[in-house]
């Protein structure tokens, strides 16, 4: 029907059931489109009002608000549904803090509070916002190597005493306890990380020497490193801790490690021969301190058994002077080849001295076979 023809309905106050476009005369089925014209190649407007007040009146189309099975929308209606969406709404704000996590929660766009494990009721947006970080989980970031490849550009780094070492370590590194600073102040943590991590190693590297770090002080490299790492993080109040570092590799560089294992061949002799130097060093100090040990004590014997004698000397002269002279006498003579002869006979006997002398000779070594 043209939209200009309003001969039915409310504009002449009958009803001829011409079913204008306010009318209530009868209508189509619901959702059947009224038959179009041939050369009609628009929406048909008038169904289109006539569905969109159907909608309105929660009725049929075209029936009115008391047609049978249709319900009007009325006060409480609106207000049920504006209840619906209050109450939505609200539950947006109710969220879950699982255990090892803590919520930041903002207030338009400014940290207002820290929640722990558990169930909690935040503002609605735009009011207040949540983020949950996990705070316990550690994570990891390399250096020096990524997916199976290594970078050198991180890798190689100058020693103390001006020699290149190739080192790869990872750096494993959770929230501190402030996670309102990891959340408002870093950005692009991994490579906040990754670039901290790579200076301080830098400088711990540029204070020792080459030999220490790939062989006697890796540990102090690796505690050193961390420590200062978590001091720039902290003065970034990054909300970073630095679990700890772990060096994966250090080495010479490719081109000289022949060079590099030669030397380090020659230093382990050097001090292996160092090593045998002081051991014998010190076994000789060992017999010398003993040698002084036994010289003392024999003296120290010798000097008591004077005073012994002395004092028997003192108490019998004549006794003691006869048994000093005979020992005397036992060995200055006791190794001598002689014959004693009693002169108090008064006759001066014969002896065959010679024949004396090689039978002694030949019964000392007898008595020596015996023993």
């Amino acid at each position: 029907m043209p939209w200009n023809d309003q001969s039915g309905g409310r504009g002449g106050g009958q009803n001829n059931n011409q079913g204008g476009p306010w009318g209530s005369g009868p209508q189509k089925p619901w959702g059947q489109q009224p038959p179009r014209r041939p050369d009609d190649k628009g929406p048909d407007l008038e169904e289109m009002m006539r569905r969109l007040q159907s909608r309105m009146r929660g009725g049929r189309p075209g029936g009115g608000g008391g047609a049978p099975g249709g319900r009007a929308f009325g006060p409480s209606s609106f207000l049920v549904l504006g209840a619906l969406l209050l109450a939505g709404w609200f539950a947006s704000g109710v969220y879950m803090v699982d255990e090892g996590e803590n919520g930041v929660v903002t207030r338009f766009g400014a940290f207002h509070r820290l929640t722990t494990p558990g169930l909690h009721v935040h503002l609605p947006s735009p009011f207040e916002a949540v983020r949950v970080e996990a705070v316990t989980l550690q994570r990891s970031q390399q250096v020096g190597f990524r997916d199976g490849q290594d970078r050198p550009n991180e890798s190689l780094m100058l020693t103390g005493d001006e020699a290149i070492v190739d080192i790869d370590f990872t750096v494993i590194w959770q929230l501190s306890e402030r996670p309102q600073d990891f959340v408002f102040n870093t950005r692009n943590q991994d490579e906040l990380v990754l670039a901290v991590a790579e200076s301080a190693m830098r400088e711990q590297v540029g204070r020792t020497a080459l030999e220490r770090i790939i062989s006697t002080e890796r540990s102090n490299v690796e505690v050193g490193t961390r420590d200062l790492m978590q001091s720039m993080l902290d003065s970034y109040s990054a909300g970073i801790k630095i679990v700890r570092v772990q060096l994966q590799r250090a080495t010479a560089p490719e081109p000289v490690i022949d060079a590099f294992n030669d030397v380090d061949r020659a230093r382990a002799d050097a001090e292996s021969r160092i090593n045998e130097g002081r051991g014998e060093a010190a076994r000789m100090l060992q017999e010398a301190e003993a040698y002084k040990e036994r010289v003392v004590r024999e003296a120290s014997g010798e000097a008591e058994r004077f005073n012994l004698i002395y004092n028997q000397y003192r108490l019998n002269p004549r006794v003691t002077r006869e048994r000093l002279y005979l020992e005397t006498m036992e060995r200055v003579y006791g190794g001598a080849d002689k014959i004693i002869i009693d002169g108090r006979t008064g006759v001066q006997p014969y002896l065959p001295l010679d024949q004396l002398k090689n039978r002694r000779t030949q019964a000392a070594p007898s008595r020596s076979g015996a023993q």
